[in-house]
């Protein structure tokens, strides 16, 4: 082969029928050298399938591997969108959060070139036991899934990355293991959900399944007898090392705080055989990974290495010919899935070395029904060859145009567009139905279970004909703005409802005490947003509870795009207790609408994954047992992320969040207490430099309560924190009905103002403590102990010491879940902690 290299050029990628809408912020360009991998992975038809637990569990070396160096299909499946994780970027939890760590898994595959897949499993927290995942998530249903995925990747290889025993360290990982390898067997099996065959998938057998082992968190399963081979290679087309691409990849993570560092050199993976046909000298062992395992494919793998040899990387478009004379060969082949694949790849490339760019987009943010939106086509033929658009097809709009297009130079359509009443809203597709119990999200749809994420609302077809063949693309109906910092912006377009109704706030405490006065606090707040224009419209808001209905208001509203209307009620006139949480619904009255809407738009942003929408149904818990306070002003220093300070405002508290220049000796006299957000000493250096200024608030009289901080590869505490040492620990108890003893009952935190019990433990949510204290000072009092089933007791989720006038309290007790869950018992344990007595 004798190809000379004299410049990159650039051409756009564009998407095809089997699509993953990762919806990038700018769209993805392709320049010369990617083109020629492309080509050179036309003759590479093997494939690698990785499962393991959550987001970030993924061996990114090892996938940029396999998919950027070998060239093979890759793909991850992450058995869980990480749901139940912690949040280093922000305050939001559970189902949000495995959003936001399902599009950093996105973006991270957008880097490393590899395939997204998830199963149904809910991440129901830190786990211990491969027996309480499997049995939380319901084996059968998550092993369903597991074949399914299986069934239709067709993978030659099947890697892990945890072992199924205990030194996965997690439950969810040695379940993850424990799946993938009973998956491995079923997915040949006809008779293993066999429901399966009648969607078109057919039973599979991957040659082998391999462990890949690992040394890492202090947990070294490597040994000499193990199959390794190095991945840390240079790849010159790329300009970078596998280890840079993974870095780059793994960065990604960034609510799990997982920045890595972009290596270079080389880099070992172990491998342990654990189903299948042995290994000698490849992983890919007697799997034949060219045409040669597709009937009549020899033609084409001469036709792919012809073309290749005739690669001009400074004039692509010279390329075409060959590439469509190639497409037409692949029609000529039996139906299969290697064929099927490799159609897709020629057409990419086809467009890329046309170097032509098309876009569909809108200026509108929203599609809402019975509304119209306009789309803009824009189709750009950059390079100089023959290519016809033969015609657009949006909805209703068919348009045959069969126009050459001439190069370089822009051809604009617009039209407008309808929204039928009965389109559904656009909703992840694992939330449109309540979780099954804590383990599994509810799909309904089979062709649906494995995806990443939703396809677009909305998707043009274009198609072009080239040399006399007709290629048709799909492409994202896409929300286009530009933003006045971030410049041009490409963000999903996405289907939602007239109005959205949210209901503050999500805890309501009806019987607060502080010290001697009764707190009233029963007030609701609903906002409806509007998403229409609509004059003297009727608006009724109803309180619904349970399937009783009541009217609270009815009145009329010139309703304006993006206005909110703010409404007050008293709970007390509604509430019934021993009912269901309490929601709000708004009925709209107008000429084209006359339904009742429940659901506020969610909308999270960060800048390093798309804008991400779904609708949900603001609920009220509502807490009637009496919880008294003492003490009117805290000082609340955030950490990584809480809704704490929402909570305390609940309880009746004056709050003020404290930065930097807001911790001084003179500042701090005015608060009965300072608290400090999750892991707030692992995101705040500065509080190294005010640890003498809080242990003087301490010894003054005041009561400084910091909640759980970590010594992990996310951030080691680099500050002392309390007037006597202790050690944070990675000691945890994830059985939140785990039972709690008191060690010290007569301890003023466990009965003034609140006297505490075994049923204030009740009702927890995930688990109970995380990082809890240890080789603690004999100054520390240990107010609690509890154990996870088959563990040793552990009592260091809430220590307490005296300094001075005052108190120091490390508590590990999950107050960030437990608060904004609307738990009783931890609010008046909060309370009490808050109101700890002044020491003689």
């Amino acid at each position: 082969m004798n190809v000379k290299k004299y410049f990159h050029c650039i051409a756009f990628i564009v998407s095809f029928f089997i699509v993953d809408f990762s919806f990038a912020q700018t769209p993805a360009s392709y320049n010369c050298d990617d083109i020629y991998l492309q080509l050179k992975k036309l003759n590479v038809l093997g494939s690698v399938l990785y499962i393991a637990a959550h987001p970030d569990d993924e061996n990114t070396r090892l996938l940029t591997y396999f998919s950027k160096e070998k060239l093979y299909r890759t793909g991850y499946m992450s058995l869980t969108r990480g749901d139940g994780g912690q949040n280093l970027i922000g305050d939001v939890q559970g189902i949000d959060l495995g959003l936001i760590r399902t599009q950093e898994l996105l973006s991270a595959r957008r880097i490393d070139g590899a395939e997204q897949f998830f199963s149904r499993a809910y991440d129901f927290g830190f786990s211990k036991s491969s027996d309480e995942a499997l049995r939380t998530w319901h084996h059968d249903k998550i092993l369903s899934d597991v074949v399914w995925v299986i069934r239709n990747f067709q993978p030659d290889i099947i890697i892990t990355r945890f072992p199924g025993d205990a030194r996965a360290g997690h439950g969810h990982h040695a379940a993850s293991s424990i799946l993938a390898n009973e998956a491995f067997t079923a997915a040949a099996d006809p008779n293993k959900f066999s429901e399966q065959l009648k969607y078109g998938v057919k039973p599979w057998q991957a040659k082998r399944i391999l462990w890949n082992n690992y040394n890492f968190g202090g947990n070294n399963t490597i040994s000499p007898d193990q199959f390794k081979m190095n991945i840390g290679m240079y790849n010159p087309l790329l300009g970078k090392s596998m280890g840079e691409i993974a870095g780059e990849s793994r960065s990604q993570h960034k609510s799990q705080g997982f920045g890595a560092s972009r290596q270079r050199g080389e880099s070992y993976e172990y491998f342990s055989l654990t189903g299948g046909e042995p290994i000698k000298d490849s992983l890919f062992d007697d799997v034949v990974t060219t045409w040669q395992r597709v009937q009549g494919g020899k033609n084409i793998q001469q036709q792919i290495e012809k073309i290749i040899s005739n690669y001009q990387f400074e004039h692509p478009e010279n390329s075409v010919n060959a590439l469509v004379e190639l497409y037409k060969s692949i029609q000529q082949l039996p139906d299969g899935y290697w064929r099927n694949k490799k159609l897709d790849e020629v057409k990419q490339i086809i467009i890329e070395c046309s170097g032509i760019y098309i876009e569909a987009t809108t200026s509108n943010e929203f599609a809402i029904p019975q509304q119209k939106f306009n789309v803009q086509f824009l189709i750009d033929k950059r390079l100089n060859d023959d290519v016809q658009l033969k015609n657009i097809k949006l909805l209703n709009f068919d348009s045959v145009i069969n126009k050459n297009l001439p190069t370089d130079i822009n051809v604009n359509y617009e039209r407008s567009f309808w929204v039928d009443k009965n389109t559904p809203i656009t909703q992840p597709y694992w939330l449109q139905y309540p979780l099954d119990s804590i383990g599994s999200f509810t799909v309904n749809n089979q062709q649906l279970i494995g995806k990443a994420q939703n396809d677009a609302a909305y998707t043009a077809l274009f198609t072009f004909t080239i040399n006399g063949t007709d290629i048709t693309i799909e492409k994202p109906v896409q929300y286009k703005f530009t933003d006045p910092v971030k410049g041009e912006m490409y963000e999903p377009f996405v289907v939602v409802n007239p109005l959205g109704v949210s209901l503050q706030p999500s805890v309501i405490l009806t019987n607060i005490k502080n010290e001697n006065s009764v707190i009233k606090n029963d007030e609701a707040h609903v906002r409806v947003k509007s998403f229409i224009e609509s004059p003297n419209t009727q608006l009724q808001l109803f309180f619904v509870q349970g399937k009783d209905s009541t009217l609270i208001k009815d009145t009329t509203a010139d309703l304006q795009y993006n206005a909110v209307y703010d409404f007050n009620f008293s709970l007390n006139s509604f509430y019934k207790k021993d009912k269901a949480d309490p929601v709000v619904a708004v009925k709209i009255k107008a000429d084209d609408y006359t339904n009742a809407y429940s659901g506020d738009l969610h909308t999270i942003e960060y800048e390093h994954i798309p804008f991400i929408h779904y609708t949900s149904t603001d609920e009220i818990k509502v807490i009637d047992e009496e919880v008294k306070t003492v003490g009117k002003k805290i000082g609340y220093i955030v950490g990584a992320g809480d809704k704490v300070p929402q909570a305390l405002q609940q309880m009746g508290y004056d709050i003020k969040i404290l930065n930097e220049a807001d911790v001084t000796n003179a500042n701090l006299k005015q608060f009965d207490a300072i608290i400090t957000g999750v892991r707030a000493y692992n995101v705040h250096e500065w509080l190294n430099e005010k640890y003498d200024v809080l242990m003087h608030y301490i010894k003054d009289g005041g009561n400084l309560i910091v909640q759980y901080n970590t010594n992990n590869q996310i951030g080691s505490v680099k500050a002392d924190i309390g007037p006597y040492n202790f050690t944070i620990s990675r000691t945890r108890v994830t059985e939140e009905n785990a039972n709690v003893d008191f060690l010290l009952p007569n301890h003023s935190a466990l009965n003034y103002p609140n006297k505490i019990t075994k049923a204030d433990f009740d009702n927890w949510i995930q688990e109970r403590s995380t990082y809890q204290a240890e080789q603690m000072d004999s100054h520390f009092e240990a107010l609690l102990s509890m154990h996870d089933v088959n563990e040793p007791e552990s009592n260091g989720s809430l220590v307490i010491a005296k300094y001075g006038k005052g108190n120091f309290v490390y508590a590990s007790l999950v107050f960030f879940r437990e608060l904004p869950a609307g738990g009783s018992g931890a609010y008046k344990l909060m309370a009490n902690l808050i109101a700890l007595p002044k020491n003689k």
